[in-house]
């Protein structure tokens, strides 16, 4: 039996046959590096939570001052345009939801 190999296995397959053969110190070396790879991935991930919170309290901030009527069409014109995406992209049936 042939197991196909992704690209991405053979890429890691290569790493660690190249990183099992350096020596002790240069392997401190590449788990720093590692380390640090790893802090500003995480970074990333918090500036973009922190950026959605942001935009989330704009939003609300925007829509507190409607009426309930004029939220409730926005609501509804939204779902609507989200209906209709679905739809576009074939991950949702034309007359699928009718109503409660």
């Amino acid at each position: 039996m042939t197991l196909a190999i992704s690209p991405a296995q053979d890429l890691v397959r290569r790493a660690v046959i190249e990183v099992a053969q350096l020596p002790e110190n240069e392997l401190l070396v590449v788990i720093e590096i590692v380390g640090d790879l790893k802090k500003q991935r995480a970074q990333k991930k918090r500036a973009a939570a922190a950026d959605l919170v942001a935009r989330a309290r704009q939003r609300a901030s925007e829509i507190s001052r409607l009426s309930r009527e004029e939220m409730m069409e926005r609501f509804s014109q939204t779902l609507e345009a989200i209906r209709a995406e679905a739809i576009a992209k074939g991950t949702a049936i034309e007359g699928e939801w009718e109503s409660d």
